[in-house]
Parts: C-alpha cells; sequence; structure tokens
C-alpha cells in the first residue's frame, strides 16, 4: 500500500497539467503562453508634445529587440526582432516574441516599422507580429528589405508586406513626423 507521499503516476494533478500545458500552438502563428496573464496596469494618456518610448524587449537581454515611440496619435515601430531559447533557461522553445499587446491595442496608431538591420533579433519576429499590429511599411536598408522578403517566402498564408527602401542620410516623412536615417558600423552591411 502506497504511503500518504507516494502518488499514482498516471494520476494528473492540476500543477501538473499545468506544467504540461504551459505553451499551446496557435492555429496560424507562434507558440503562445496558456499561463494567466497579469492584468495590466493602465497608460495615462500623452499630454500634448511628450514622446512616449515603449522597450517591448530587448532590455538586459540579447534579442527580442523592438520599440515603440508613441507621439500624439502616432505609433513608430523600431525593430521586431525575436529572443533565442536555450537548453538552460527555455529548454524545448526555439524562439520568444516581444510582448506587442500595447501596439495590437493601439494598432490603428502604428504609422511605419523602422528596420535598422538584418539579423534576426531585429527581423526574427516580423512574421508573427506585423499583421497583428495592422501590416504597416516597414522602412529598411536593401540588403536588409530582401533578406525579409526571403524570410517571408517561408510564411505564405500571410499578407504580402511592404518594403520601402531607405538610402543613409535619407529623411523619411511618417505622417506629420521625420525620420532621418544614419549609416553605423555593424557585423552586417547596411545597418
Amino acid at each position: 500500500m502506497p504511503s500518504k507521499k507516494e502518488t499514482d503516476p498516471k494520476k494528473k494533478t492540476g500543477a501538473r497539467m499545468q506544467r504540461m500545458n504551459i505553451r499551446k500552438r496557435t492555429k496560424n502563428g507562434p507558440i503562445k503562453s496558456a499561463a494567466p496573464r497579469k492584468k495590466a496596469m493602465p497608460i495615462p494618456s500623452l499630454k500634448e508634445g511628450d514622446i512616449r518610448i515603449i522597450p517591448l524587449g530587448g532590455v538586459e537581454e540579447v534579442g527580442r529587440n523592438m520599440t515603440a515611440i508613441e507621439i500624439g496619435n502616432d505609433i513608430i515601430v523600431v525593430d521586431c526582432g525575436f529572443g533565442f531559447g536555450g537548453e538552460g533557461d527555455t529548454p524545448g522553445v526555439d524562439y520568444i516574441l516581444p510582448n506587442t499587446e500595447y501596439l495590437e491595442t493601439n494598432r490603428s496608431k502604428v504609422r511605419a516599422m523602422f528596420i535598422t538591420h538584418g539579423h534576426l533579433d531585429h527581423i526574427g519576429g516580423i512574421p508573427y507580429i506585423i499583421d497583428r499590429i495592422g501590416n504597416p511599411t516597414i522602412y529598411t536598408r536593401k540588403l536588409t528589405g530582401v533578406m525579409i522578403k526571403k524570410r517571408q517566402e517561408e510564411f505564405p498564408h500571410l499578407p504580402k508586406v511592404n518594403i520601402v527602401e531607405v538610402e543613409k542620410d535619407e529623411k523619411i516623412r511618417v505622417g506629420i513626423h521625420t525620420v532621418q536615417s544614419f549609416a553605423v558600423t555593424h557585423t552586417i552591411p547596411d545597418s
């Protein structure tokens, strides 16, 4: 007769089931957490002239680079990467996406996405995120644009992305705002 501490290994407790089902695959997208979301704190309205910078990923970590810049009724997104899962912290997870809940809620304000360069920690999330935030125009350099288009071929069920090639030192008009591009030295051309 088993002691009180021993349990039937076939019997699945609520906690064990929760651990087993911690991640579930969605129909046409990435794996999403089955864990309940914490209630978000309300975000105050912007006052006229204020700029809100929202790091959605890539802070104190390598990967998941994505930042939203909100000015008035406009949001400009910079980068859309994914983080790399690892055997130490996240066994069985190939990649981790930034939290785009704010952009999804405010997708009517998203005017453009600027991609700084073609590394996956800056472009890897595009196929999983772009449609959820309104499929904004992507502005980037030529090589990065080619890399994004090539990657999108792996996702034929998604809407086509609109990519505008930007030259270094070019000024781009996005709504009432002007964005100035500039070249930087990095381990990949056209950064």
